[in-house]
């Protein structure tokens, strides 16, 4: 895989989980418990930031 298709890729991801994230900040005051959600969109949006990173150094 060369470095345009990585960096292509990981943009992908990057979106993907800037989506979830999205999703997951429209689920407040919904039945799913607080500290859930509130890691699942961390985690989400520590994905997307590591993922835009290792993009922009390829």
């Amino acid at each position: 895989m060369n470095k345009q298709n990585e960096a292509s890729l990981l943009e992908h991801l990057a979106d993907t989980f800037e989506t979830k994230l999205r999703e997951a900040e429209r689920s407040i005051g919904t039945d799913i418990p607080d500290p859930y959600r509130e890691g699942r969109m961390d985690a989400f949006g520590w994905a997307a930031t590591y993922c835009r990173l290792l993009a922009e150094r390829e």
